[in-house]
């Protein structure tokens, strides 16, 4: 563990288009999200035309300001499709994790396989007909299933435990097998099981492997797997390759003679991911890009651009490309083909910062598409950051800006950016005399085609705050998936939580940077001895004395506790434990008498309040939507925080 105190002339200062589109309106909202209950399943049998939306309704005084773009219009665009089907809709009410949930369509168009990250349970298995999720054939005879993967054009295979064996369970006949696959596999079937393709999760060489009847080939291949799919006669394979160069191509393999040849290059695909679906006659195939020509790594970082994944239909002998599903603000991907029709996934996220009064009560909408508010000293402007969830540029394209906000909670002033450059921005955090901003970065010295690579770094930045072009100095070297800072109460000291690079992943530990005010120099960095009662620290906030910390703690799961201590570690206190999604938030009332956090009711995310010393909370909030990241104005009037409605949508088209 290390800390730096020196100077990173900006690379990327702020662009000077955006201010203008950063005010421009667009609601990114549809039929289907209004009145949503994330508790439930929604399932639906009605045929909707394509890009058919409504605005959510915000009840707001003011016409709230939109942070995120309006899409450039192309000519490429499909018209819309009044065949579109939404067969279910799966609401969350986690945070990122929602996005990146992973969906997948069996071959005969009966189920659904969602994997989740952070909760539980987090693989189940949906019927399409019912819209119900089916744990009994998802386990079949297994004790314990840790991921599955759909195999021929009716069975499930497995990777778990069954008794005293372990690994892949290869479906055949009405019962599954244990397999010779590597537990590290990541299969696809071709027209049954005795056909299987799969590539290695880590392998240091990067390789295809194809399992016919018994007689496993190896195929090294140059890019990293991202889509694998078999024609439908089971004598070619398709793989989906990402290069360190951003861009991506699509191979075939002969799977009886092994020759292999490119079939298109320069696809502006999904680093993360993604299915591949051929057509009944197998001419074609199906995938989702991020736009019609090559991938544009500068694009990648800008908040504004129309790089949402849309669905393309391939043709295989000349490779070329047209788009079949496009919905802006939406990403389109997962694509299946069940005889004639065409399945996708789509995924509707709508952000927003609001406020609702510190004693509690109904929220009203400042900022359409921000999200993590952060209150100035004087409690008249709030930091947050925008762009979209997308996909195929995941958090490269997060920046930040700032709003005034009246006494009445109305906006005061139109948004500008403060904080912008090449990848992943937390919203600034005011120092307590206004003459610094300290945040989170990924930030590059040039553009990266994903999130993390390259010389991307994930560390705490300090900057003076009343000028976006000043340099910004790197405080630490060590960070692994930090958070957002915030200030002592004296502006000394920076709090912010990390995993440890010399421990485990997904364990959040605690961090103080103690810095000289004047120069915004970091002295010391230092790890906060937690109790060993607590198994993970999602987030902490200053008591207004400065002389405790609140700290959320994981304990995995839905399960959260919420804990006070010196910043040291030392008089830990336990107040309650409750439920919890995602780093849900924690702040402190002005008056140091209670503590506002974030936790389930409902099966939504609401605002609570419990006294500092402990006892019964109060529920503050009985929002429609999810409730997090609370942040309480230094007055004491209001709390701002995310509203958030997200859902993945299962849609069917007819094939031409």
């Amino acid at each position: 563990m290390g800390f730096l105190g020196w100077e990173i002339p900006r690379r990327c200062v702020p662009r000077s288009e955006g201010f203008s589109r950063l005010a421009k309106q667009w609601i990114i909202a549809s039929a289907a999200i209004l009145g949503l209950t994330v508790s439930a399943l929604t399932w639906a049998q009605t045929s909707v035309p394509t890009g058919t939306s409504t605005g959510q309704a915000i009840g707001a005084q003011d016409t709230p300001i939109k942070t995120t773009p309006e899409p450039q219009d192309t000519s490429a665009k499909p018209a819309a499709d009044a065949k579109d089907t939404l067969v279910l809709e799966l609401p969350n009410n986690q945070w990122w994790e929602g996005p990146v949930e992973r969906v997948r369509i069996s071959p005969d168009g009966r189920w659904l396989l969602v994997n989740r990250t952070g909760s539980l349970p987090a693989l189940q298995l949906y019927s399409l007909k019912t819209g119900k999720d089916d744990r009994f054939t998802l386990m079949s005879d297994l004790n314990r299933v840790d991921n599955a993967a759909f195999c021929g054009p009716h069975g499930i295979a497995l990777v778990g435990e069954r008794i005293a064996e372990d690994g892949w369970f290869l479906p055949h006949n009405d019962d599954v097998l244990l397999s010779s696959l590597p537990a590290d596999a990541f299969p696809i079937c071709g027209k049954d099981e005795r056909e299987v393709a799969y590539f290695r999760f880590g392998a240091s060489d990067q390789e295809v492997f194809i399992n016919l009847n018994g007689r496993v080939r190896g195929y090294g291949v140059s890019g990293r797997v991202i889509g694998m799919a078999f024609s439908p006669d089971g004598d070619t394979f398709y793989d989906l390759l990402f290069e360190p160069s951003g861009q991506s191509s699509l191979v075939r393999i002969n799977v009886n003679t092994g020759a292999a040849k490119a079939i298109a290059n320069h696809l502006d695909a999904n680093p993360q991911g993604e299915s591949l679906a051929t057509s009944p006659d197998g001419r074609k195939i199906y995938l989702s890009l991020a736009s019609d020509g090559a991938a544009n790594n500068e694009a990648r970082h800008r908040p504004d651009a129309d790089r949402w994944l849309k669905i393309y239909e391939l043709d295989l002998a000349t490779g070329a490309r047209r788009r079949v599903v496009d919905t802006p603000g939406q990403d389109n991907n997962a694509p299946t083909v069940v005889g004639n029709n065409l399945y996708w996934t789509r995924t509707v996220y709508h952000a927003s910062i609001v406020l609702l009064p510190a004693v509690g009560g109904d929220t009203k909408e400042i900022v359409t598409g921000g999200q993590l508010p952060m209150w100035s000293p004087d409690s008249k402007r709030i930091s947050y950051f925008f762009g979209g969830m997308r996909l195929a540029d995941w958090a490269l394209n997060w920046d930040d800006a700032v709003v005034g906000i009246d006494e009445q909670g109305n906006i005061a002033s139109q948004p500008s950016i403060i904080v912008s450059g090449y990848g992943e921005d937390f919203p600034p955090a005011w120092s307590p005399d206004g003459k610094w901003v300290a945040f989170h970065s990924h930030r590059s010295r040039s553009p990266v085609p994903e999130y993390g690579v390259g010389d991307s770094t994930d560390d705490i930045y300090l900057r003076r705050a009343d000028d976006v072009h000043a340099p910004e100095m790197r405080l630490t070297d060590f960070g692994w998936e930090t958070g957002p800072a915030y200030w002592s109460p004296d502006g000394t000291k920076l709090i912010f939580g990390s995993w440890d690079r010399n421990g485990q992943p997904d364990i959040g530990k605690l961090f103080v940077i103690t810095l000289q005010p004047d120069t915004g120099h970091a002295v010391k960095a230092e790890k906060v001895p937690l109790p060993s009662e607590i198994r993970s620290a999602a987030w902490a906030a200053w008591s207004p004395d400065g002389q405790e910390i609140a700290v959320e703690d994981d304990r995995g799961g839905e399960d959260r506790s919420l804990w006070t201590m010196h910043p040291d570690g030392s008089h830990a206190e336990k107040l309650l434990d409750y439920k919890g999604t995602t780093h849900d938030g924690v702040d402190w009332m002005p008056d140091g008498k209670s503590i506002v956090y974030s936790a389930l009711a409902d099966g939504r995310m609401q605002l609570f309040d419990v006294s500092h010393i402990g006892g019964a909370p109060r529920l503050l909030s009985r929002d429609s939507a999810n409730l997090l990241h609370p942040k309480v104005s230094p007055d004491g009037n209001w709390i701002a925080c995310t509203r958030l409605v997200q859902s993945k949508q299962i849609w069917r088209r007819p094939l031409n």
